[in-house]
């Protein structure tokens, strides 16, 4: 059996809820590559992709699943592709859009979103969305040879904009190591999320820093003052 290995950890039960869960997946670069790769070879079944970029030669360093061949090519086309390959009985609804907050309705209805962007701006209006949609999200951040991730349920926990209130730089030194490790940890907090098997980050910001090989964990607080979620919680 395909899933017998992992069966031992999230059980049979875990295991159906991965199929029948619909993950949104905004931001197809490193990230998501590899949040996606991890999630479709578990067993999730149904996903939705979002991304407003091409493909770029730059991107190659660290977004495997692209070749020289898809230089120009849409992301979420050659995601759907990747997805496809990993697991023939997936569904994949392609999105190419930039998200903010006129738009980040787009995305429709899900179980879980994975914050796998690199602009600031969309991140927020990505937050927003999740927060009052009510629907859970794994944030996940890499710049160079430091990362984060933390998980984000509304009403429960403090949002990505009470945690991140200053507007960072979107374009940051990108290493593969680097967002493969953060991919990595979001991609294993979104199947304890959905198979409800263990308990993921929730109120805690995990840090990695790979200069030293350094991880911390911080506990986070609600911003009284946040645009987002005040008074929500």
């Amino acid at each position: 059996m395909r899933y017998s290995r992992q069966l031992f950890v999230i059980g049979e039960t875990g295991q159906r809820k991965l199929e029948n869960a619909t993950v949104a997946v905004a931001g197809l670069g490193g990230l998501g590559c590899n949040v996606i790769t991890h999630l479709a070879s578990a067993g999730v079944e149904n996903f939705i992709v979002i991304d407003d970029q091409s493909i770029e030669e730059s991107n190659l360093n660290r977004q495997f699943i692209y070749t020289e061949k898809d230089i120009g090519k849409s992301k979420p086309e050659r995601m759907a592709w990747w997805i496809k390959r990993l697991n023939p009985e997936a569904t994949v609804k392609e999105l190419e859009f930039t998200i903010s907050d006129d738009t980040a309705s787009r995305i429709g209805e899900c179980d879980l979103i994975m914050d796998c962007l690199d602009n600031y701006d969309a991140r927020m209006a990505l937050n927003k969305y999740a927060y009052n949609k009510n629907i859970k999200m794994v944030h996940g951040g890499a710049e160079a040879l430091v990362g984060q991730v933390t998980v984000i349920i509304p009403n429960v926990t403090p949002c990505l904009q009470c945690i991140f209130p200053k507007r960072k730089p979107d374009e940051t030194p990108s290493i593969s190591p680097m967002v493969g490790t953060i991919g990595s940890i979001q991609a294993m907090e979104a199947i304890k999320i959905l198979s409800v098997r263990h308990s993921p980050l929730v109120g805690k910001l995990l840090t990695i820093d790979q200069s030293d090989n350094m991880y911390r964990m911080t506990d986070i607080g609600k911003d009284n003052n946040c645009g987002c979620c005040s008074g929500k919680i």
